[in-house]
């Protein structure tokens, strides 16, 4: 459980960096843009790097372990 709410509590972070570039028209840009206006602000591979690395640093600032498989 500790691991899906580190990754839950980094989604919530990046929603916030979605919001705050969005608000300033801007995109990260990534190869794999199709161009949609849905597109989100961070996509793709960078946001899943991103979402891996928030996550690593609550789980090692709590002394979180992995137990996505448990």
């Amino acid at each position: 459980m500790a691991m899906s709410k580190a990754r839950s509590v980094a989604a919530v972070i990046i929603d916030e960096f979605e919001q705050l570039l969005a608000d300033h028209d801007i995109v990260i840009p990534y190869e794999d843009r199709e161009g949609e206006p849905e597109e989100a602000c961070i996509y793709g591979e960078e946001y899943y790097n991103l979402e891996d690395s928030i996550t690593a640093i609550i789980c090692e600032e709590f002394g979180l372990v992995d137990d996505t498989y448990e």
